[in-house]
């Protein structure tokens, strides 16, 4: 195929994708608000679109603002993946160790008193499988430290709900069980405030997220009026029962251009469904509560920034041509630490769309629900996230250097009856990925 065909063919591809994504955000049955779709081939930008809307001004969309590639949103467990990059910066530095005892570096004895002898390391907690537990909440105010999780004394000990234990029969030591926990993060969070010195925000304000060019930030008091402006709320539909009609309402970062102020934080557990409050953080000591910032879950980041990261991973840890994390720290990254053993019983897959993990990165093997498309085993590694109204994926191919993004920022329907008809991801993240590969990659 010559160079003039090919890319005719390129521009057929694209239109056509364009046309189905159109057709999932105005599903009368189960419609979104907003999407941004982006597609990386041998290391350049294949297709990149927008539609829908970031901001709802008027409940019945009289007024809005249309979804953009530098809208920013709360992008939820994709933020646990610059976590695990800021931990690989320290540990290229000497400063952490991923296999020693993480009890060294957060300032009290963590052990899980079902198996008191176990050490926790970096490494257990990056890949999920350390032995700990959301329980009924996740993320604390200000004044109380992470100690309170884990010693008995503790203020949300909650009769160790934080703890995996074997009653039933099925051992859950660390570094052996895999279950999916964002407190995991929090703590991630604490090292990093211990070892820097520097509220988790300001961290990687400072360390991740400028140096990579991002104006991206953990902490919404960080945007300026133009910045503001342009965050994204995150939406769910809803019955109106006096009008009888279905309206787009804020579930969370309605700020609406009000500036917020960098010494409060929302204190959000989203996973267990608990309300989000406000704290102030004046008089907060540095390095006794990660949770705060929402490690696992609470940067602002767009669309255009997430191709930076992109780009970075897929040229192992090169950024612009220039070094910002070792190749052997992405190769570190993307190695399976975690695999999912049916006889062994080793892990909670989450309806079979986790079976492999390694240090902040999901491998989808298309093994088990774990496929992005019905017919064909595609694997690809990266994350997804979930909050509040929003889906999204960022997966890749370091291999041949592809990779595909998808943000959705608001679903019409209930989550809970919209789970995939042939993955463990829901039935929008299915219809993306079929059109995506469908039309960009059909002999994949």
């Amino acid at each position: 195929m010559d160079k003039l065909t090919l890319a005719t063919e390129q521009q057929r591809s694209a239109a056509q994708l364009g046309k189905d994504l159109t057709a999932i955000l105005n599903d009368p049955l189960a419609p979104i608000a907003g999407y941004a779709v982006a597609v990386i081939d041998g290391n350049r930008i294949l297709y990149k679109e927008c539609g829908g809307v970031s901001n709802v001004v008027h409940k019945d969309f009289r007024k809005y603002w249309p979804m953009k590639s530098s809208t920013r949103l709360r992008i939820a467990s994709i933020s646990k993946m610059f976590s695990a990059i800021a931990v690989m910066r320290l540990v290229e530095q000497g400063k952490l160790n991923l296999d020693a005892d993480v009890s060294n570096y957060v300032g009290f004895l963590l052990r899980n008193p079902n198996y008191p002898t176990d050490v926790i390391t970096l490494r257990m907690l990056l890949s999920h499988t350390s032995s700990l537990r959301d329980g009924s909440k996740y993320s604390i105010p200000p004044e109380y430290g992470i100690e309170e999780f884990f010693l008995k004394e503790g203020q949300y000990y909650g009769n160790g709900e934080h703890f995996a234990d074997s009653q039933d029969g099925v051992e859950r030591q660390p570094g052996v069980f895999f279950a999916y926990t964002n407190l995991n993060y929090g703590v991630i969070g604490t090292v990093l405030e211990r070892i820097s010195g520097l509220r988790f925000d300001e961290f990687m304000k400072k360390n991740i997220l400028e140096p990579m060019g991002m104006e991206a930030s953990f902490n919404v008091g960080d945007f300026d009026e133009r910045s503001i402006f342009e965050i994204s709320p995150l939406y769910m539909r809803y019955l109106d029962k006096i009008t009888g009609k279905e309206h787009w309402l804020p579930q969370i970062d309605d700020y609406r251009g009000v500036l917020q102020s960098r010494d409060q934080v929302l204190i959000t557990n989203p996973d267990v469904g608990e309300e989000n409050v406000v704290a102030d953080l004046t008089n907060y000591r540095i390095g006794t509560n990660g949770t705060l910032f929402s490690p696992q879950g609470g940067l602002r980041i767009s669309a255009d920034e997430l191709l930076l990261l992109i780009e970075m991973l897929l040229n192992d840890g090169k950024l612009n041509g220039k070094e910002f994390l070792q190749k052997k720290s992405v190769d570190m990254m993307f190695t399976p630490y975690w695999t999912h053993d049916h006889a062994k019983g080793n892990g909670d897959t989450y309806a079979g769309l986790m079976t492999c993990f390694g240090l902040g990165i999901h491998i989808m093997t298309a093994k088990e629900r774990d496929r992005f498309i019905r017919n064909r085993d595609i694997i690809l590694s990266g994350h997804f996230g979930e909050a509040y109204g929003l889906l999204a994926g960022l997966f890749l191919d370091r291999t041949n250097k592809r990779g595909i993004l998808y943000i959705i920022n608001g679903v019409g329907t209930p989550e809970s009856g919209n789970s995939g008809q042939y993955s463990g991801m829901y039935r929008w993240e299915e219809k993306f990925c079929t059109a995506i590969f469908d039309n960009l990659f059909p002999n994949l």
